[in-house]
């Protein structure tokens, strides 16, 4: 169920992009069509509950382990403005671990490893010059380890990898504060609860300075939330990802 979930996610996420490309296509030629690349790093800090089979544990990494958690992480983020429509699309990698869980439900779980990657795209309208409506998807990709507590040698470690998709609506304001200077805010709600448990929700604030007519760098803060479950809980091949990715965001963009 979930890989053809991520095939259809997938697929969708594709057809945004391409309805886009259209869409740019078709503005008259006086119109500009503005395309933003950027390059940005998350200082993403984690809160909630992740479940394996009969096994959970509380994910808590405050702000001050960021960096200590934080092995890889890389993050791309692409907005194209037309006169009438936009497009855009986010790509989200990060590996985290060390000292990531605490005891859930009697288990003694001395670490829980994550991978996520999580994908959009989405395409909108300019109902007005600085504002937008959206409407996308999300495609998160999720590889959980739980690895065991070498004190407890009846406790071996649990994998599994799980993905899916959550249609979203949202809405994305540019205010312009000087020539160079726009605050940009963000917000999302999707998920609907689409084959099963499955809500997410996007909020983030940015200040943004451009230097000259094409660079130009982010600062702001990004909060992503997602509830996603399979299976039945405690039983082998339950699945849960209850969690909050919150943080710090610092970036480099190109316009073009």
């Amino acid at each position: 169920m979930s890989r053809s979930k991520s095939r259809y996610g997938a697929l969708l996420a594709v057809a945004l992009v391409f309805a886009g490309g259209t869409l740019h296509a078709q503005e008259s030629e006086t119109a500009k069509w503005e395309n933003t690349v950027t390059l940005y790093g998350w200082a993403a800090a984690m809160s909630g509950t992740q479940g394996i089979g009969p096994l959970s544990a509380t994910v808590d990494v405050s702000f001050s382990d960021i960096l200590e958690n934080l092995k890889m992480g890389a993050m791309l983020n692409y907005v194209g403005r037309g006169k009438t429509f936009v497009a855009g699309a986010d790509f989200i990698y990060m590996k985290l671990g060390s000292d990531l869980a605490l005891p859930s439900g009697g288990t003694e779980v001395a670490e829980v490893k994550l991978k996520e990657w999580v994908m959009e795209a989405d395409g909108g309208y300019r109902v007005l010059p600085w504002l937008d409506v959206l409407i996308g998807v999300r495609v998160p990709v999720i590889e959980a380890e739980f690895v065991p507590n070498t004190d407890n040698p009846n406790f071996s470690g649990r994998s599994q990898s799980e993905a899916w998709f959550a249609p979203l609506i949202g809405a994305r304001a540019i205010v312009p504060v000087t020539k160079h200077l726009r605050v940009i805010a963000r917000g999302d709600l999707g998920g609907f609860q689409i084959g099963g448990t499955n809500t997410t929700w996007q909020a983030a604030g940015y200040v943004n300075y451009m230097f000259g007519d094409h660079f130009s760098t982010t600062l702001g803060y990004r909060a992503i939330y997602a509830d996603y479950a399979t299976g039945d809980p405690g039983q082998q091949g339950y699945f849960l990802y209850d969690i909050t990715n919150f943080g710090g965001l610092l970036g480099v963009g190109y316009t073009f």
